[in-house]
């Protein structure tokens, strides 16, 4: 069931890999930072379903139109780049993420200079 006091534009739903994910490792590999395993599980299934899923439709075109196998090559060529590009951008986006983290991280110990005041004397 769906709230229905949420818009549906701003409803966040999860794709399907996520929520297979979910439901074979019984969490969510991308909201734990610190096990990569489980993340890499759920890449490697969300890869491995895509390419099944882009084939199986290619074998389906290519049957309807006897093409065989043209489709089918074509879809799962389509569906690695697709996958290889979106890994790239995500694996991007993580790396300047943490690149970030770890620049604040290092200059979050420096403090500002205490200012001289009149009252103390001190700095």
């Amino acid at each position: 069931m769906t709230d229905s006091s949420v818009p549906a534009a701003r409803r966040r739903t999860k794709p399907f890999s996520a929520r297979a994910v979910t439901l074979i490792a019984g969490k969510n590999p991308r909201q734990q930072r610190g096990n990569g395993a489980e993340a890499g599980l759920g890449q490697g299934m969300e890869m491995a379903l895509t390419l099944a899923v882009f084939f199986g439709l290619g074998w389906l075109i290519d049957g309807w139109l006897g093409t065989r196998p043209a489709f089918m090559i074509a879809l799962t060529v389509f569906a690695v780049v697709g996958q290889s590009v979106r890994m790239w951008i995500e694996y991007d986006a993580r790396m300047k993420r943490l690149e970030a983290e770890r620049k604040a991280a290092t200059s979050s110990h420096q403090t500002a200079k205490p200012q001289v005041s009149p009252e103390n004397g001190q700095l």
